[in-house]
Protein backbone atom coordinates (compact mmCIF):
# COMPACT_ATOMS: atom_id res chain seq x y z
CA UNK A 1 0.00 0.00 0.00
CA UNK A 2 1.09 3.12 -0.83
CA UNK A 3 1.47 6.14 2.02
CA UNK A 4 0.82 9.69 0.84
CA UNK A 5 2.16 10.93 4.17
CA UNK A 6 5.39 13.40 3.61
CA UNK A 7 8.57 10.86 4.55
CA UNK A 8 9.80 12.21 7.44
CA UNK A 9 11.32 10.27 11.07
CA UNK A 10 10.58 11.52 14.42
CA UNK A 11 13.89 12.64 14.93
CA UNK A 12 13.09 15.39 11.85
CA UNK A 13 9.44 16.06 13.95
CA UNK A 14 11.68 16.76 16.90
CA UNK A 15 14.04 18.79 14.67
CA UNK A 16 10.98 21.45 13.77
CA UNK A 17 9.48 21.22 17.35
CA UNK A 18 13.17 22.33 19.15
CA UNK A 19 12.84 24.89 16.37
CA UNK A 20 9.06 26.10 16.67
CA UNK A 21 8.79 26.47 20.39
CA UNK A 22 13.13 26.99 21.32
CA UNK A 23 13.46 23.80 22.91
CA UNK A 24 10.67 23.69 25.46
CA UNK A 25 8.50 20.79 23.71
CA UNK A 26 8.13 17.72 25.64
CA UNK A 27 6.60 14.43 25.65
CA UNK A 28 6.45 14.52 21.41
CA UNK A 29 4.57 11.48 21.07
CA UNK A 30 3.31 10.38 17.25
CA UNK A 31 -0.26 10.56 16.69
CA UNK A 32 -2.10 7.58 13.69
CA UNK A 33 -4.56 9.60 11.94
CA UNK A 34 -5.05 10.64 8.37
CA UNK A 35 -4.32 9.60 5.26
CA UNK A 36 -2.44 12.81 3.93
CA UNK A 37 -0.36 14.02 7.38
CA UNK A 38 1.94 12.84 9.97
CA UNK A 39 1.06 13.87 13.12
CA UNK A 40 2.62 14.66 17.13
CA UNK A 41 0.82 15.52 19.92
CA UNK A 42 3.47 17.41 22.70
CA UNK A 43 3.75 19.79 25.40
CA UNK A 44 5.13 23.15 26.34
CA UNK A 45 4.60 24.59 29.79
CA UNK A 46 1.80 22.87 30.98
CA UNK A 47 -0.24 23.37 27.69
CA UNK A 48 -1.13 20.40 24.57
CA UNK A 49 -0.87 21.27 21.12
CA UNK A 50 -0.74 19.07 18.21
CA UNK A 51 2.06 19.91 14.96
CA UNK A 52 0.61 18.53 11.68
CA UNK A 53 2.76 17.98 8.78
CA UNK A 54 1.83 17.64 4.90
CA UNK A 55 3.47 17.54 1.69
CA UNK A 56 2.05 21.01 0.59
CA UNK A 57 1.82 24.44 2.66
CA UNK A 58 -1.65 25.28 1.13
CA UNK A 59 -3.92 22.80 2.78
CA UNK A 60 -2.45 23.99 6.19
CA UNK A 61 -3.14 27.37 5.47
CA UNK A 62 -6.45 26.55 4.48
CA UNK A 63 -7.31 25.17 7.79
CA UNK A 64 -5.87 28.15 9.25
CA UNK A 65 -8.58 30.10 7.22
CA UNK A 66 -11.10 27.80 8.20
CA UNK A 67 -10.76 28.53 12.19
CA UNK A 68 -10.40 32.22 11.65
CA UNK A 69 -13.71 32.33 9.45
CA UNK A 70 -15.95 29.37 10.61
CA UNK A 71 -14.87 28.56 14.46
CA UNK A 72 -16.76 32.36 15.61
CA UNK A 73 -20.11 30.58 14.76
CA UNK A 74 -19.49 27.90 17.33
CA UNK A 75 -18.03 25.70 15.23
CA UNK A 76 -15.70 23.46 17.19
CA UNK A 77 -12.72 23.68 14.93
CA UNK A 78 -9.16 23.74 16.54
CA UNK A 79 -7.62 26.86 16.83
CA UNK A 80 -4.12 27.32 13.93
CA UNK A 81 -1.50 29.25 15.95
CA UNK A 82 1.28 28.69 13.34
CA UNK A 83 1.95 27.35 9.27
CA UNK A 84 5.27 27.54 8.17
CA UNK A 85 8.05 25.64 6.33
CA UNK A 86 11.08 24.25 8.13
CA UNK A 87 14.25 22.26 6.40
CA UNK A 88 11.63 21.56 3.79
CA UNK A 89 8.83 20.47 5.93
CA UNK A 90 5.29 22.12 5.88
CA UNK A 91 3.92 22.30 9.51
CA UNK A 92 0.75 23.24 11.40
CA UNK A 93 0.63 24.02 15.10
CA UNK A 94 -2.60 23.16 16.58
CA UNK A 95 -4.54 23.37 20.07
CA UNK A 96 -4.86 19.66 21.10
CA UNK A 97 -8.63 19.05 21.45
CA UNK A 98 -9.71 17.58 24.44
CA UNK A 99 -11.75 13.66 24.08
CA UNK A 100 -11.21 10.82 22.16
CA UNK A 101 -12.12 10.64 18.36
CA UNK A 102 -15.64 9.60 18.36
CA UNK A 103 -14.78 6.54 16.28
CA UNK A 104 -12.97 5.34 18.88
CA UNK A 105 -15.91 4.63 21.09
CA UNK A 106 -18.21 1.81 22.08
CA UNK A 107 -21.79 2.13 20.00
CA UNK A 108 -23.94 2.98 22.35
CA UNK A 109 -21.55 5.91 23.18
CA UNK A 110 -21.60 7.00 19.64
CA UNK A 111 -25.36 6.43 19.20
CA UNK A 112 -26.09 8.98 21.96
CA UNK A 113 -23.32 11.57 20.32
CA UNK A 114 -25.59 11.56 17.19
CA UNK A 115 -27.83 14.11 18.10
CA UNK A 116 -25.07 16.48 18.82
CA UNK A 117 -22.76 15.44 15.67
CA UNK A 118 -26.37 16.71 13.83
CA UNK A 119 -26.33 19.77 16.04
CA UNK A 120 -23.05 20.61 14.31
CA UNK A 121 -25.04 20.16 11.07
CA UNK A 122 -27.20 22.87 11.49
CA UNK A 123 -24.84 25.01 12.83
CA UNK A 124 -22.76 24.97 9.46
CA UNK A 125 -26.02 25.42 7.65
CA UNK A 126 -26.79 28.51 9.76
CA UNK A 127 -23.19 30.36 8.95
CA UNK A 128 -23.76 33.33 6.67
CA UNK A 129 -21.87 32.90 3.65
CA UNK A 130 -22.72 36.54 1.84
CA UNK A 131 -19.43 37.91 2.45
CA UNK A 132 -17.52 34.88 1.35
CA UNK A 133 -16.18 35.19 -1.97
CA UNK A 134 -18.67 33.41 -4.77
CA UNK A 135 -18.00 30.18 -6.59
CA UNK A 136 -18.61 26.28 -5.32
CA UNK A 137 -16.53 23.50 -4.57
CA UNK A 138 -13.17 23.54 -2.71
CA UNK A 139 -12.11 26.66 -1.01
CA UNK A 140 -8.94 27.65 -1.22
CA UNK A 141 -6.38 28.71 1.82
CA UNK A 142 -7.86 32.74 1.22
CA UNK A 143 -11.73 30.97 1.34
CA UNK A 144 -12.68 31.21 -3.07
CA UNK A 145 -14.31 28.61 -4.66
CA UNK A 146 -13.28 28.28 -8.53
CA UNK A 147 -16.67 26.47 -9.66
CA UNK A 148 -19.40 28.68 -10.88
CA UNK A 149 -22.41 25.60 -9.85
CA UNK A 150 -22.42 23.32 -7.72
CA UNK A 151 -23.18 20.70 -10.48
CA UNK A 152 -20.16 21.94 -12.30
CA UNK A 153 -17.62 21.20 -9.29
CA UNK A 154 -19.07 17.36 -9.06
CA UNK A 155 -19.08 16.85 -12.76
CA UNK A 156 -15.09 18.23 -12.95
CA UNK A 157 -13.67 16.29 -10.14
CA UNK A 158 -13.89 13.14 -12.72
CA UNK A 159 -12.46 15.24 -15.86
CA UNK A 160 -10.05 12.59 -17.43
CA UNK A 161 -7.24 15.50 -17.71
CA UNK A 162 -6.24 16.38 -14.06
CA UNK A 163 -3.36 18.48 -12.42
CA UNK A 164 -1.94 17.70 -8.83
CA UNK A 165 -2.81 14.65 -6.79
CA UNK A 166 -5.01 13.10 -9.59
CA UNK A 167 -2.44 13.78 -12.70
CA UNK A 168 -2.55 10.96 -14.74
CA UNK A 169 -5.73 8.82 -12.73
CA UNK A 170 -7.27 7.03 -15.65
CA UNK A 171 -3.89 5.19 -16.00
CA UNK A 172 -5.77 3.79 -13.18
CA UNK A 173 -7.82 1.45 -15.67
CA UNK A 174 -4.97 -0.59 -17.06
CA UNK A 175 -2.64 -0.15 -14.81
CA UNK A 176 -3.94 -0.29 -11.13
CA UNK A 177 -7.31 -2.20 -9.47
CA UNK A 178 -9.97 0.85 -10.84
CA UNK A 179 -12.88 -1.14 -12.68
CA UNK A 180 -13.17 0.74 -15.62
CA UNK A 181 -16.75 -0.28 -16.49
CA UNK A 182 -17.97 -0.38 -13.11
CA UNK A 183 -16.69 3.07 -12.31
CA UNK A 184 -18.30 4.69 -15.13
CA UNK A 185 -21.34 2.78 -14.56
CA UNK A 186 -21.36 4.34 -11.01
CA UNK A 187 -20.48 8.18 -12.55
CA UNK A 188 -23.45 7.91 -15.63
CA UNK A 189 -25.70 6.93 -12.43
CA UNK A 190 -24.73 10.02 -10.64
CA UNK A 191 -24.96 11.97 -13.64
CA UNK A 192 -28.82 11.07 -13.94
CA UNK A 193 -29.26 12.80 -10.65
CA UNK A 194 -27.51 16.24 -10.80
CA UNK A 195 -30.81 17.53 -12.43
CA UNK A 196 -32.19 17.75 -8.44
CA UNK A 197 -29.54 19.09 -6.55
CA UNK A 198 -29.61 22.86 -5.41
CA UNK A 199 -27.49 25.52 -6.48
CA UNK A 200 -27.75 27.16 -2.49
CA UNK A 201 -24.16 27.32 -1.00
CA UNK A 202 -23.61 26.32 2.60
CA UNK A 203 -20.40 25.45 4.15
CA UNK A 204 -19.53 21.73 3.86
CA UNK A 205 -16.51 20.10 5.90
CA UNK A 206 -16.41 17.56 2.64
CA UNK A 207 -15.27 14.48 4.88
CA UNK A 208 -17.09 14.07 8.02
CA UNK A 209 -16.68 11.13 9.69
CA UNK A 210 -16.42 9.86 13.01
CA UNK A 211 -12.53 9.78 12.65
CA UNK A 212 -12.62 13.35 12.15
CA UNK A 213 -14.49 14.71 15.14
CA UNK A 214 -13.73 14.23 19.27
CA UNK A 215 -15.95 13.79 22.12
CA UNK A 216 -16.13 14.27 25.66
CA UNK A 217 -18.93 13.74 28.27
CA UNK A 218 -21.08 13.47 25.24
CA UNK A 219 -20.10 16.59 23.74
CA UNK A 220 -18.43 16.99 20.39
CA UNK A 221 -15.40 18.84 21.10
CA UNK A 222 -13.31 19.05 17.83
CA UNK A 223 -13.99 18.71 14.26
CA UNK A 224 -10.90 18.32 12.69
CA UNK A 225 -9.17 18.31 9.41
CA UNK A 226 -10.96 20.41 6.78
CA UNK A 227 -8.64 20.03 4.22
CA UNK A 228 -11.99 19.12 1.82
CA UNK A 229 -13.77 21.92 2.76
CA UNK A 230 -15.96 23.60 0.59
CA UNK A 231 -19.16 25.54 -0.33
CA UNK A 232 -22.03 23.26 -1.54
CA UNK A 233 -25.28 20.77 -0.82
CA UNK A 234 -25.18 20.86 3.26
CA UNK A 235 -26.51 17.04 2.59
CA UNK A 236 -23.36 16.20 1.49
CA UNK A 237 -22.03 15.63 4.60
CA UNK A 238 -24.90 13.63 6.09
CA UNK A 239 -23.92 11.06 2.64
CA UNK A 240 -20.23 10.72 3.48
CA UNK A 241 -21.36 9.80 7.20
CA UNK A 242 -23.84 6.93 5.85
CA UNK A 243 -21.27 5.69 3.67
CA UNK A 244 -18.95 4.97 6.51
CA UNK A 245 -21.75 3.97 9.05
CA UNK A 246 -25.04 3.06 7.68
CA UNK A 247 -25.88 1.61 11.00
CA UNK A 248 -26.64 4.95 12.84
CA UNK A 249 -29.33 5.93 9.93
CA UNK A 250 -28.34 9.58 10.15
CA UNK A 251 -30.12 10.37 6.68
CA UNK A 252 -33.79 9.38 8.45
CA UNK A 253 -32.55 11.59 11.69
CA UNK A 254 -31.56 14.46 9.86
CA UNK A 255 -34.74 14.41 8.49
CA UNK A 256 -36.57 15.07 11.64
CA UNK A 257 -33.50 17.36 12.81
CA UNK A 258 -34.10 19.65 9.78
CA UNK A 259 -37.98 19.86 10.50
CA UNK A 260 -37.83 20.59 13.75
CA UNK A 261 -35.66 23.50 12.58
CA UNK A 262 -37.86 24.69 9.74
CA UNK A 263 -35.26 23.83 7.05
CA UNK A 264 -36.92 22.59 4.28
CA UNK A 265 -35.24 19.75 1.86
CA UNK A 266 -36.45 18.69 -1.07
CA UNK A 267 -35.50 15.65 -3.03
CA UNK A 268 -33.73 14.48 0.08
CA UNK A 269 -33.02 10.96 -1.17
CA UNK A 270 -32.00 11.49 -4.61
CA UNK A 271 -29.43 13.95 -3.33
CA UNK A 272 -28.14 12.06 -1.13
CA UNK A 273 -27.61 9.15 -3.18
CA UNK A 274 -25.82 11.62 -6.00
CA UNK A 275 -23.22 12.83 -3.27
CA UNK A 276 -23.01 9.22 -1.98
CA UNK A 277 -21.93 8.12 -5.61
CA UNK A 278 -19.46 11.14 -5.81
CA UNK A 279 -17.93 10.14 -2.51
CA UNK A 280 -17.90 6.89 -3.43
CA UNK A 281 -16.09 7.15 -6.76
CA UNK A 282 -13.53 9.37 -5.41
CA UNK A 283 -12.87 6.75 -2.75
CA UNK A 284 -12.82 3.91 -5.34
CA UNK A 285 -10.46 6.16 -7.10
CA UNK A 286 -8.20 7.12 -4.43
CA UNK A 287 -7.86 3.47 -3.03
CA UNK A 288 -6.95 2.33 -6.67
CA UNK A 289 -4.05 5.17 -6.32
CA UNK A 290 -3.13 3.73 -2.87
CA UNK A 291 -3.01 0.10 -4.72
CA UNK A 292 -5.29 -0.21 -1.53
CA UNK A 293 -7.24 -3.41 -2.12
CA UNK A 294 -9.34 -3.88 1.05
CA UNK A 295 -10.35 -0.24 1.22
CA UNK A 296 -11.18 -0.23 -2.85
CA UNK A 297 -13.63 -3.25 -2.47
CA UNK A 298 -15.70 -2.31 0.80
CA UNK A 299 -16.01 0.85 -0.91
CA UNK A 300 -17.23 -0.81 -4.45
CA UNK A 301 -19.60 -3.95 -2.07
CA UNK A 302 -21.15 -0.33 -0.39
CA UNK A 303 -21.77 1.22 -3.57
CA UNK A 304 -23.07 -2.52 -5.05
CA UNK A 305 -25.84 -2.04 -2.03
CA UNK A 306 -26.64 1.22 -3.34
CA UNK A 307 -28.27 -0.55 -6.25
CA UNK A 308 -29.94 -3.18 -4.49
CA UNK A 309 -32.11 -0.10 -2.92
CA UNK A 310 -34.48 2.54 -4.10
Amino acid sequence: MKSFRPEMTMEQAVNVLNHVEQGQAVNITPIEMGELSKVFHYDVQGESYVIHFKNDLSSLEKEQFVHNRFAPYGLPIPQVHQVGRYENLCYAIKDKVSGSPIATLEPQEIKRLVPRILDQVIRMIHIPLEDSPAGYGWISQKGEATHHTWEDYLLTTFDEEQEGFYYGWTDLYNEGILEKAFFQDMYQRMLELLPFIPQERYLVHGDYHLGNMLAHNENVTGIVDWEMAMYGDYLFDIAVMDIWYPMLQLPKQIQVTLNQSGIQTTDFDKRLRCYQLFKGLDGLRFYAKQEHEPSYQFMKNRMATWLQSP
